[in-house]
């Protein structure tokens, strides 16, 4: 076979690549929220809109750019971001900025809500740097992350909203030993 069809692994991640989130994080904390009657109906609404779409479209964009990929579940962004960086023998910088979250997710995590998954997510995967709970929350239905080159990143965001989806760059990656930084 080409090169083309090698499965994409968390493992391909180079020096420099940026790293692209499809989808916010925060479902967790929305739908722990939701079971206690404390989040607002049209944020979950829009969560639940959100995690019932297809990402088809977007592994097929970011599956012909990404050195690597998976998508986001239980262990939360941090910890995929994580992952990616030991198999790859990197270290992560986060943007806290650039990371997409649904409506409601922060001010609901700011009020010390989350999914009962949430306390391990934390102790499993320290990050330094900014303390945020959201990157700890696991994710139902989440988002692809992949690392793609620095240089292919501002065309793969602007296909993937040509097709009516998104990607947020929320980080780049460098030679390390799998710490995930957040600023």
């Amino acid at each position: 076979g080409t090169k083309n069809s090698m499965p994409l692994t968390i493992a391909g991640a180079k020096h420099g690549d940026a790293l692209i989130l499809t989808r916010p994080i925060g479902s967790g904390v929305i739908l722990a929220a939701d079971m206690l009657g404390q989040a607002r109906g049209r944020d979950v609404a829009a969560t639940l809109a959100i995690m019932g779409q297809p990402q088809d479209r977007e592994a097929a964009v970011l599956s012909k750019v990404a050195h690597a990929m998976t998508d986001v579940t239980g262990f939360g962004l941090a910890g995929h971001v994580h992952a990616i960086c030991q198999a790859s023998g990197l270290d992560a910088h986060l943007f806290q900025g650039a990371i997409p979250t649904y409506s409601g997710a922060r001010a609901l995590s700011d009020a010390g809500l989350s999914s009962t998954l949430m306390p391990e997510n934390c102790t499993d995967t320290p990050i330094d740097g900014l303390y945020d709970a959201l990157l700890h929350d696991p994710q139902t239905a989440g988002g692809l992350l992949a690392s793609v080159p620095k240089s292919r990143s501002a065309s793969v965001i602007k296909a993937l909203s040509a097709l009516g989806c998104t990607g947020h760059v929320i980080g780049r990656l460098r030679k390390g030993t799998g710490r995930v930084y957040l600023s």
